[in-house]
């Protein structure tokens, strides 16, 4: 195994207990009394290009600043490679955001319950999901990372709302670290991780497509990119195709058991598909296609409860996806993937 050997289990186990503590710092400093106003400053980046607000406190402006000096350090090859593997499969990607990744993530049932105590993502699912939708096409649009790219400022909102994620809970009464560890912890940001990326490419596999090991770790690298900017240590950020199985690997059997926390937000999320796909070729079996990605042991974890009749269902589904892919008959990329998103999120707007 290399050097990635200590990555072991008992190491995963110390890192339950570290979170973020520059983003912890600035929420620190502005919660509660200032809370409004970090906001609004936030939502004053348009861009990668724009500056904090001259008012900003210290530990924000170290925050962002030391954010944007690990980015002046990627490569821009390395950039270019994970936005073109995106570009390539962009579609199919938000589709397995939903479907897949996240109700991968609530099977690990410490770091689902940091989640089902925020009552927008229990009652809003289709919140939750547009909002992360955003997120990652602005984080995986070309340039992203460029002047005029919107990487940065998203990146730093998402960080700063684990933060804040983080100072709810463990105020609550209820949040018990010896129990479920820091709440979105080191372990449970690295899980996260590999859910955008290699789950990602595994759902791909299930689709029928077949990105090569080298477009493959391309990607992942891409998203170390972005979890180095979440506040991810470096040591949980895989750099070959073997370490990501063995991260991924040891995380899921430490992590992954059937909770109530996991399948309250996955049922949530299910009632949402079933609604969503009701004028779609999957009216009805959002729940089967849910299964058949996650696989039978997953799906059971979160309480997605379906014969494996529903499942063989998809087969025919899956020589579909092949023969689209042999003839090549349906393109995708960021444009087309974004447009259809714009029409969707239209929809949620009152």
């Amino acid at each position: 195994m290399g050097k990635y050997e200590h990555i072991s289990k008992a190491r995963l186990e110390e890192y339950r207990l570290v979170a973020d503590d520059p983003a912890d710092a600035v929420i620190e400093a502005y919660f509660p009394d200032q809370k409004q106003a970090l906001w609004s400053i936030i939502n004053g980046l348009e861009d990668n290009g724009s500056n904090l607000a001259p008012e900003a406190l210290p530990s924000l402006q170290h925050l962002y600043e030391q954010m944007q000096q690990e980015a002046k350090g990627f490569s821009v090859s390395l950039l270019q490679q994970g936005q073109a593997f995106f570009n390539a499969h962009a579609s199919d990607i938000m589709l397995l955001l939903g479907l897949l990744s996240l109700p991968y993530c609530y099977a690990a049932a410490n770091g689902a319950e940091v989640l089902v105590r925020s009552k927008r993502i229990v009652e809003e699912p289709e919140r939750r999901l547009f909002e992360t939708a955003e997120f990652v096409f602005d984080v995986s649009a070309k340039g992203a990372f460029g002047p005029k790219g919107k990487a940065l400022p998203q990146l730093l909102k998402v960080r700063l709302m684990h933060a804040t994620a983080r100072w709810y809970a463990k105020r609550s009464g209820s949040w018990s670290v010896k129990e479920w560890g820091e709440p979105i912890n080191q372990e449970d940001m690295a899980g996260t991780n590999l859910a955008f990326s290699l789950i990602v490419i595994r759902g791909l596999k299930k689709l029928a497509k077949k990105p090569s090991s080298k477009a493959a770790l391309e990607y992942i690298v891409y998203w170390n990119c972005i979890g180095r900017l979440l506040g991810l240590h470096e040591e949980l950020l895989p750099k070959s195709n073997k370490e990501a199985y063995l991260l991924e690997r040891n995380i899921r059997e430490r992590q992954f058991r059937a909770s109530s926390a996991g399948q309250q937000l996955t049922s949530s999320l299910l009632k949402y598909f079933e609604q969503a796909t009701y004028n779609s070729p999957i009216k009805g079996k959002s729940q089967a296609f849910v299964a058949f990605l996650l696989g039978p042991e997953v799906a059971r974890l979160v309480g997605v409860s379906t014969s494996r009749l529903d499942i063989a269902t998809f087969q025919p589904y899956r020589w579909f996806f092949q023969l689209q892919a042999a003839l090549n008959r349906r393109s995708d990329s960021y444009a087309l993937a974004l447009k259809q998103f714009r029409k969707a999120s239209a929809l949620l707007k009152p």
